[in-house]
């Protein structure tokens, strides 16, 4: 439907279109009805249609109030006359609105024209008021200049009758100090610091005149000379009450640099009476409230006077020529009586603990003659030791080195009593300080004293300890030399002592606890002295030590039988040589052999080297924790570890080589049979009896004494060792039988169940409590690793005597079937053991699909010694890795709490 106007339709079409919507609402009909309330709708529809964002559809408004078109178009007209009364009336309200506006536009602009009089007139009254404004000012100006004149006259006036006050002050203050100069027997010092403090004040306010009025510049130059003074009396009555009259004068003498006041007295030069403590106490006062600057200076001159002494007696000198005497003539001449021997000076290393008395009877004496002198927060007893200490460690270093140098400084004894009564000293003394003066040990502080005056609070100082001991660290080379001594004597005791110490796990050479015992000892005995360069310089004895006792270790193992094997250590009982364990020679191909009992000997070689290396990283923690700061990276005891890894290595690779020449006897027998005409299968053969009465005891022995890991490999190694001897001794027979090869696989399985059980063979009666104990708490299984390499070695050997054992026309057919891999080496090796001409090998190898000749140049190259190493290197590897590092790391630990 449209809003625009239609024909009714026809009935037809109505009928044909006809549209059923649904019933209308009461109200809704109500305002359909009605054409002014239809509009009114439509305007609220359209509104809230907008608000919503939603475009407003007429249709759809009238959709909702017409249920019909006939009923639409029947109420059009009515509608139509609605719409066009609201136009009228709209065109109405525009026409008035423009006559209104009309209207009012000549009244705006009068209203404007208003305002702008108004502007211009408010501009001209603000000029005035402005103009009035100045004149008032210069009014006001006028009327107060007088005064101000006044004002300024005033404050100059204040300003100068203040610092009249204060000249008048100053002069009467200079003046008393003056007086309090003059004072006899002594000055009166307490009133003294009270003028000194008040002079300093007031001359502050007169700085900037110092320099420029000439009085002022004469009235501070008097307070300084009187300061001088009253220092310079206060000094020398000091000197009386601490050393007398005749020392007083001999160390103003020596004075070089005095006042010109202190100068003419010097010269006259009166005994006054002896200061009273108030009096001293009230000389303190003084320093104190002239400056920080004054008390260091007066302190450092009592310091250095009663020092003087110390110097005088203890300082290291030369030793003076003797000088030549005059001649007499000989009835004349008294025979001279020689001292026995030389008299050391007091100043020699010996006597070191006379100067701690000597300096004790010092602190003591100031004591007395000074009682409650000094006030707590001076800390001159601190600084009396601070400057005892340095000069006594100038004076050890003198010792220690250069023209004065004391003989006594390469004895170690000597010096190591010096060490101690020194450390002992620097801690009674700082206890003391602490304990009877509150002196606090600390960092020093800054202190800011803005008025000038020292300060009257106790003052945190550096430590005193090391300040003298600190001397003997480059010099302790007598003492570390000492150690080296004792430790050297320790090792060459232990090259034939074969005690072993049992309480462990397994067994190891008491030598080896008695090293690391006296380590720990020394370390005990240096750290309570120093922990610095001269721990470091016994940290480096250590590990020579270790490195001389894996010699020791090593020397206890069998020699080589080969002509170049592992060097030989010509060890003279001191000093130890420091040589290398090896030589170019590969450990593998050095052959040893093993007396009857000394394998036991090299089980305990193994043990005391996995206990020495363990023990090693412990000391290695203990001296890294222990040592200053400066020295912890550089502690490393990595190849004192690896030295003792590497003789274990070699006794296991003895324990190897010895048990496989015990078995050479068997082999030669086996070898020295003739198998080609082997006739009956029996039992196991002689030779199989022989060998398993060398390695049951020997390997049973072995288990007991050494760790389970280092075990598992000597068993992995002669394993491997023994099979490959045993199959190249096999290959090496002229020709077997197939009687023979079944005699040798017979064998074989009884050798393979014997090698099998390496790992857990027992002694059948233990020889000892460690034996004992081991076999007990081992295991009954082999390791599956270990058992993988035994059968996958044996299956080869047992491989070559079936071979050996076939029939020659189904050798090849046989040979392909069961030996995977097999090359023509190995057919080579079956058909040599069978006993086969040249001419039959040669058919077989075509038989085999290969050409004799190049079969036979292949065969030869593959037996090469690189081959067998690369064998024997990929099982060793295989075997590294059963490793229990968990197990291990923890042992380690055990070892190191142990030690600490």
């Amino acid at each position: 439907m449209t809003s625009k106007q239609r024909p009714p339709p026809s009935p037809s079409s109505l009928k044909a279109t006809r549209v059923i919507l649904p019933p209308l609402s009461s109200a809704t009909a109500a305002i359909s009805h009605n054409p002014n309330r239809l509009l009114d709708a439509f305007d609220t529809y359209v509104s809230n249609r907008r608000s919503g964002g939603t475009k407003p559809d007429p249709i759809d408004f009238i959709n909702q109030h017409y249920s019909s078109e006939s009923l639409l178009v029947s109420n059009l007209p009515e509608i139509r006359d609605a719409i066009s009364d609201r136009m009228n009336r709209l065109d109405d309200r525009i026409s008035s609105a423009l006559q209104r506006q009309s209207e009012s536009a000549e009244a705006t602009q009068k209203h404007v024209q208003d305002a702008k009089v108004s502007v211009a007139s408010l501009e001209k009254r603000i000029r005035q008021v402005q103009s009035k404004a100045s004149q008032s000012e210069k009014t006001v100006r006028e009327i107060t200049k007088d005064m101000k004149r006044l004002d300024c006259a005033k404050r100059h006036l204040q300003r100068t009758i203040t610092t009249l006050k204060r000249l008048h002050m100053l002069v009467h203050a200079v003046e008393g100090l003056r007086q309090a100069c003059l004072l006899k027997p002594h000055p009166d010092y307490q009133s003294a610091s009270h003028l000194v403090d008040a002079t300093r004040l007031l001359l502050q306010h007169f700085d900037s005149y110092t320099q420029k009025v000439e009085q002022m510049r004469l009235l501070n130059t008097k307070v300084i000379d009187l300061q001088g003074e009253l220092k310079f009396r206060l000094v020398r009555g000091f000197r009386l009450v601490g050393f007398g009259v005749e020392k007083t004068r001999e160390m103003e003498k020596k004075k070089s640099k005095l006042k010109s006041l202190g100068q003419e007295e010097s010269k006259k030069f009166q005994v006054p009476p002896m200061m009273t403590p108030t009096t001293m106490a009230g000389g303190i006062l003084l320093i104190d409230a002239i400056g920080k600057e004054a008390r260091i200076e007066f302190m450092t001159g009592i310091v250095q006077d009663h020092l003087v002494e110390y110097s005088r007696i203890y300082k290291p000198a030369n030793k003076e020529q003797p000088k030549e005497k005059p001649r007499v003539s000989s009835f004349m001449a008294q025979p001279e009586i020689e001292p026995e021997g030389d008299i050391k000076p007091e100043s020699a290393l010996e006597f070191v603990e006379k100067r701690f008395l000597w300096f004790q009877y010092l602190l003591a004496e100031i004591q007395k003659k000074y009682p409650e002198v000094f006030p707590p927060y001076w800390n001159l007893e601190y600084h009396l030791t601070k400057n005892f200490l340095r000069r006594t460690r100038s004076h050890l270093l003198a010792l220690f080195a250069g023209p004065t140098k004391d003989p006594d400084s390469n004895n170690a004894t000597i010096l190591l009593k010096a060490l101690q009564k020194t450390i002992i000293f620097e801690k009674d003394v700082s206890s003391a300080l602490q304990r009877e003066y509150g002196v606090i040990f600390q960092h020093k502080s800054d202190t800011n004293n803005d008025d000038g005056r020292a300060p009257t609070l106790q003052e945190p100082v550096e430590p005193l300890l090391g300040l003298a001991s600190s001397a003997f660290d480059k010099y302790m080379r007598p003492y570390i030399a000492l150690e080296e001594r004792s430790m050297d004597e320790q090792l060459v005791s232990s090259l034939e002592d074969r005690t072993v110490d049992t309480r462990g796990n397994h067994p190891v050479f008491t030598t080896s606890t008695k090293l690391f015992v006296y380590i720990k000892g020394s370390i005990t005995r240096c750290t309570a002295l120093t922990k610095g360069n001269t721990f470091y310089l016994l940290y480096t004895a250590f590990q020579d030590s270790l490195r001389k006792y894996s010699q020791v270790l090593s020397m206890k193992l069998p020699p080589p039988l080969a002509q170049k094997s592992i060097g030989p250590l010509n060890m003279p009982p001191v000093p130890f040589a420091s040589k290398n364990i090896q030589d170019n020679t590969p450990l593998q191909m050095v052959s040893y052999r093993v007396p009857n009992g000394e394998e036991v000997t090299v089980c305990h070689v193994i043990g005391t080297c996995e206990y020495c290396a363990e023990t090693v990283e412990a000391l290695e923690d203990l001296i890294r924790d222990t040592v200053d700061d400066e020295f912890k990276s550089k502690i490393d005891m990595m190849g004192q570890q690896e030295v003792f890894h590497e003789i274990t290595a070699k006794a296991i690779h003895i324990l190897v080589s010895g048990m496989e020449n015990r078995l050479d006897a068997p082999l030669k027998t086996m070898t020295s049979i003739n198998w080609a005409t082997f006739v009956e299968v029996g039992e196991e053969s002689d030779y199989v009896r022989d060998m398993h009465n060398e390695i049951q005891p020997y390997v049973a022995t072995t288990r007991g004494l050494i760790p389970k890991s280092y075990y598992q490999s000597f068993c992995d190694k002669f394993a491997l060792g023994f099979t490959t001897t045993y199959y190249d001794s096999l290959v090496r027979l002229k020709s077997i039988s197939e009687p023979g090869s079944q005699q040798l696989l017979l064998d074989v399985y009884n050798l393979k169940t014997l090698i099998l059980k390496l790992p857990v063979l027992e002694k059948s009666v233990a020889s000892t409590a460690a034996t004992r104990k081991s076999v007990a708490t081992g295991s009954t299984i082999a390791p599956a690793m270990y058992t993988k390499m035994v059968q996958k070695q044996f299956k080869k050997i047992e491989l070559l005597l079936k071979m050996t054992a076939t029939p020659i026309n189904l050798l090849i057919d046989v040979f392909k079937d069961q030996w995977h891999g097999g090359t023509a080496h190995d057919l080579q090796q079956v058909m040599s053991l069978k006993g086969l001409q040249r001419g039959q090998q040669a058919k077989m190898f075509e038989k085999f699909g290969m050409d004799p000749v190049s079969a036979r140049k292949g065969a030869a190259a593959n037996v090469t010694s690189a081959t067998i190493v690369s064998e024997r290197f990929q099982v060793v590897q295989d075997q590294a890795k059963k490793v229990d590092m968990s197990q291990m790391k923890q042992r380690v630990n055990d070892f190191r709490n142990a030690f600490r």
